[in-house]
């Protein structure tokens, strides 16, 4: 269904019969326009340049059935799921609604994202452009760069480029529906509508002006909604050992000052985590149900039973979503010399997740700094004066443990009395370019003016509350809070109340600025061709203001994973940058670029890039490409304030102990240097007739300094084996449990990322209707990655090492797979048409089985989606579709990451399984 590169608009008739043309026959009445494709700064004609460029139509869009910009994206096999951020795996992740790319699995700050050849403003709350605010309606093509481009746009595009080109030149207005649902219940039904009109023809009238209108509504779904996600406890393979009600931690002395500063010391024997605590009176009954908790028969490392939580049963797999955008394209020729031109973006996501209640432990509860100001214990306290504490005495002595009776003691919580954790996000992207093009000594140029901007409000609406104010309610010396029920007394809800907290969380903006201007065209004529050029300048301020509210700023809401700094800084960019293409003989082009960008806070850096295009004959192009990047570290990276918040889940290598959570002091560092990065492709198209292309890339990038936060599981490792690149970084309590962990961003060793792109094209006429086939896919032969302390993982088809735990950057989810690829079918016949697309994957490790240790192998994916359309009607189109037709569920997935969804993939299977939807649109005029 994809395509490659594109021909000018003059002949791009040509590519929707699904052939992509190495040399397309132009008659001598023709003349090609010359137009700009991404990766270059040349405007030039060809059909298929020296850099692979993956082009996806409007007309492919609408057959792929796909509802979002992301879902667009993830089909197209250079789109890894590994560092990438989708909206169905935000649960637990702190996304804030947001959904990114990753090209080559290098990560969405490594991708770089253009709306019309411009850059777009990051997300509020991280690196990376949240593609929910991309209206999908107002996309003509996306055109996707599958090399390095820094010698032509600067940092971040060291994996690649996607360009989002918007309808432009439109004349006339279309309204478009579409309802979708699927066939299994529990939610997930989506409805879309879009507006396009233009006026004007730029060529006749001198001016067109094109406006856009799109809005979508995504219902939620629940994982007890489908049956491969509506448990984290499948035998064998996973268990959900998430921390739960009612287990005993150990005693607490008060009275005292812990050596911490914290109010209460903890005595000998206490557990600093459930699985090493004294268990819960409730397991040892077997009734850890009547608490939404099971038993967990793996027991404390000292033997007790405890209830843990089974996390995955209580959570969105997709979230509420509704966008709303507004495009606008403008452009007025007032003489042969100067066109005036702008365009306009306004969009709005609002995303409302709700995942399972907050936990409690005093691990949790010690990274909130309102108990030291206010000297309060940092614990949920079951005192002798309360009326349950003789269930805790009479379980204490029967496990041998009566020492503890008569003392505070301190147990665990899964907070059901707020009800289920409920995050609204609203993120607003707001993108302004004015600028004028034109002729001058018979030379093009351009020069613009760029405001872009993203804001983003997050608040918590219900199951967030105060840590301290809920202990205070707990722990006060008449409490009769009871941790081994649901339902407690009628004063204790009423006290409760007062500590439920439904408010702001979050305001954040990254607002760019941006003056640039360029000039190219020919220098000179040479036998084999016009040479060509392009130069220009830009100058830059980006601005980065991240603002907590004082809930979030103290970490004092359980939930929000502990305490966030505020932020606001920024930054300036100067660049200048050339471009040259050479014609050598006839068929044979190079063509070079150079680039100089200098941030005030970073310094400068120099990239350039060679590439060659060759064709010795119409039926063969040959092309070569090698070049230099970098990406400097962004505002977050830098000046994130290092706090003390909550870890991912991890494995001591030390005590054997798994899925702990501990303390962990993160955050940014302004010491940080620019990444540095070299790439090579080297590929082949050849067309050995008109209706048959076939074509081949082979892709290496080299990356140095990686800026990247090391992952828990690799810093407790580190330190575990003695490598001196962690050492310090893990503090244990005096019995060897780990009580805290640091893991702030550094330049983080290197990676070696190698591949294949390949694509073929088939599309020819016969008597019974017109057939088209088309296959992108991708295989990689090396992902590896070297760590600080010079361990190297090897990451392809793998979210795992040897030993189980997660590769470098794992925590983060996703896997680069060995080979994707997408196959689509095409079939028309007059008004009639139908669509069959097959996405797949090949199998890859994930985490070994947790019930008995085995290496466990995710089976390898194929779902067909259908699409029927019929055009009889004038001026309208109707689409009928099926995606994932034999409603194929999930192969089995453990996971390694701190995702919440259990039993499949989120960052590649869409748990809305099977879905049907209609779409109608009509063109008025």
């Amino acid at each position: 269904m994809f395509r490659k590169t594109r021909l000018s608009l003059a002949v791009s008739a040509a590519f929707s019969a699904g052939l992509v043309s190495v040399a397309p026959q132009v008659s001598a009445q023709q003349t090609l326009e010359r137009v700009e494709i991404t990766g270059s700064a040349i405007r030039r004609t060809e059909a298929e340049g020296a850099l692979p460029v993956q082009t996806i139509t409007r007309e492919e869009i609408s057959k792929s059935g796909v509802t979002s910009v992301q879902d667009l994206l993830l089909q197209v096999s250079a789109v890894a799921t590994m560092g990438g951020t989708q909206s169905s795996e935000g649960a637990g992740l702190s996304t804030y609604g947001a959904s990114t790319a990753s090209l080559r699995g290098l990560g969405d700050n490594r991708t770089l994202v253009l709306v019309n050849g411009r850059r777009v403003a990051n997300f509020g709350a991280a690196d990376g452009v949240n593609l929910n605010n991309l209206p999908l309606a107002a996309i003509d093509r996306v055109e996707v760069l599958k090399d390095g481009a820094s010698a032509i746009y600067g940092s971040d595009a060291i994996a690649g480029v996607i360009n989002f080109i918007l309808i432009k030149s439109y004349q006339g207005f279309e309204a478009s529906a579409t309802y979708g649902t699927p066939t299994q219940s529990g939610g997930g039904e989506n409805t879309r509508l879009s507006l396009i009109g233009g006026y004007g023809d730029i060529n006749k009238d001198r001016f067109n002006i094109t406006a856009g209108f799109a809005w979508e509504r995504q219902n939620n779904l629940w994982s007890k909604d489908r049956d491969f996600a509506k448990t984290g406890n499948v035998e064998p393979f996973l268990f959900s050992g998430a921390t739960g009600t009612g287990n005993i931690e150990g005693a607490i002395n008060t009275s005292a000052t812990g050596s911490d500063g914290f109010r209460g010391v903890r005595q000998p024997g206490f557990g600093n985590s459930p699985g090493t605590g004294y268990g819960n009176p409730l397991a040892a009954t077997n009734n850890c149900e009547s608490i939404n908790m099971y038993k967990d028969f793996f027991g404390t490392s000292r033997g007790y039973d405890f209830c843990a939580f089974d996390s995955a049963a209580f959570l969105n797999l997709i979230p509420d979503r509704e966008t709303y955008g507004l495009s606008l394209n403008g452009a007025f020729k007032l003489n042969e010399a100067v066109e005036f031109f702008g365009d306009f973006i306004w969009s709005k996501s609002e995303v409302t997740f709700a995942i399972q209640p907050s936990p409690l432990r005093r691990s949790f509860m010690t990274t909130d700094s309102r108990f030291l100001d206010e000297d309060k214990v940092p614990a949920l306290l079951l005192r002798p004066s309360n009326p349950n504490y003789s269930v805790a005495a009479n379980y204490l002595n029967s496990i041998g443990q009566g020492a503890l009776v008569g003392q505070d003691l301190a147990f665990t919580s899964r907070v059901f009395d707020f009800g289920f954790r409920t995050t609204q996000d609203e993120s607003t992207q707001t993108r302004l370019v004015l600028g004028a093009r034109g002729q001058v000594f018979k030379q093009d140029y351009e020069v613009a003016y760029a405001y872009n901007k993203n804001e983003l409000k997050g608040s918590v609406t219900d199951g967030y509350f105060s840590q301290v104010d809920f202990a205070d309610v707990v722990n006060a010396p008449g409490s009769d809070y009871n941790p081994w029920s649901l339902t407690q007394s009628a004063a204790m809800t009423s006290a409760l109340a007062a500590a439920k907290y439904a408010g702001p969380t979050l305001e954040s903006s990254v607002t760019s600025t941006v003056f640039d201007g360029k000039l190219g065209g020919t220098i000179a004529e040479l036998p084999a061709g016009p040479l060509l050029y392009a130069a220009g300048a830009s100058y830059s301020k980006d601005e980065l203001d991240y603002s907590p509210s004082p809930a979030l700023l103290s970490g004092d809401i359980s939930g929000l994973g502990g305490a966030s700094g505020a932020i606001k800084e920024d930054r300036t960019v100067t660049s200048l940058y050339g471009e040259i293409a050479v014609p050598i003989i006839k068929g044979l082009e190079a063509t070079g670029a150079i680039r100089w960008d200098d941030y005030d806070d970073v310094g400068s850096k120099t990239t350039y890039k060679a590439s060659v295009r060759y064709q010795p004959i119409q039926q063969l192009l040959l092309r070569a490409a090698y070049g230099t990047g970098f990406r400097a570290p962004s505002l977050s990276d830098l000046w994130t304030p290092q706090l003390l918040g909550s870890s991912a889940q991890f494995t001591d290598p030390v005590t054997g102990q798994t899925n702990l959570q501990v303390n962990e002091l993160s955050g940014g560092n302004p010491n940080l240097k620019p990444e540095t990065s070299t790439q090579t492709t080297i590929g082949f198209i050849l067309q050995p007739v008109p209706e048959f292309s076939f074509g081949l890339d082979w892709f290496s990038i080299e990356i140095e300094d990686l800026i990247a936060q090391p992952s828990t599981q690799e810093v407790v490792s580190g330190n575990a084996a003695g490598n001196p690149a962690y050492a310090g970084l893990v503090q244990r309590t005096p019995t060897g449990d780990i009580e805290q962990t640091q893991a702030v961003f550094v330049n983080a060793g290197d990676a070696k990322v190698e591949g294949y792109d390949v694509q073929f094209n088939f599309a020819k006429t016969y008597d019974f209707g017109r057939l088209g086939a088309s296959l992108f896919g991708t295989y990689y032969t090396k992902f590896d990655q070297t760590s600080p302390g010079g361990f190297e993982s090897k990451k392809v088809a793998t979210m795992v090492e040897a030993d189980g735990n997660p590769v470098l950057d794992g925590d983060n989810g996703g896997v680069v797979l060995r080979w994707k690829h997408q196959l689509a079918f095409n079939y028309t016949r007059g008004p009639w048409g139908a669509t069959l697309i097959q996405n797949f994957y090949t199998g890859y490790e994930t985490g070994n089985r947790q019930w008995d240790g085995e290496r466990h192998f995710v089976d390898s994916q194929s779902i067909w989606d259908l699409q029927f359309a019929y055009t009889g009607l004038k001026n309208a189109t109707f689409r009928l579709g099926i995606n994932n037709i034999f409603d194929t569920d999930p192969p089995i997935f453990v996971p390694v990451s701190n995702q919440f969804q259990a039993g499949y993939d989120a960052t590649l299977y869409n748990p809305l399984a099977r879905f049907v939807y209609l779409t109608a649109s009509y063109k008025f005029f």
